[in-house]
């Protein structure tokens, strides 16, 4: 159910992103690009939950070669951290997409706020935010 709840979130900020960017002022256009941005790092995100026995990161024994703790199959095609136990139905989340998710705001935020300031240059310049009325203006 959890799933099915996080899967509508996202394609409903997604919609709703789509739709404020095909609009006709700036301002929501700026607004659905920051939507489209969080759902993408919802995505991200959930797609680094693991759940049940079948975990990658799970193992039941550590090897140690040369000071290194590794779980490495080669021929399994396995490379992952290791964490030690059972997977008794508990949930775990891959830390390198909770890394690439911090990395995607900071860079969303610094994108949103260079169009913020666009959008109050153009406003400020021609004193609309009307696409239409801007290429109009610019003729």
């Amino acid at each position: 159910m959890t799933e099915v709840l996080t899967a509508l979130t996202i394609s409903l900020l997604f919609g709703i992103g789509v739709y404020m960017i095909l609009r006709r002022d700036i301002m929501k256009i700026v607004v659905g690009f920051c939507l489209i941005s969080h759902s993408v790092n919802l995505t991200i995100v959930t797609s680094g939950i693991f759940t049940g026995p079948l975990v990658a990161i799970l193992t039941d024994s550590v090897n140690e070669h040369a000071g290194f703790i590794f779980a490495d199959d080669f021929a399994g095609g396995v490379l992952s951290p290791v964490i030690t136990g059972a997977a008794d139905s508990v949930n775990y989340s891959d830390p390198l997409t909770q890394a690439l998710v911090l990395t995607a705001i900071v860079i969303s935020f610094a994108t949103t706020a260079i169009l913020l300031t666009l959008a109050y240059r153009i406003s400020e310049e021609y004193g609309t935010t009307d696409v239409d009325e801007l290429r109009r203006l610019h003729g």
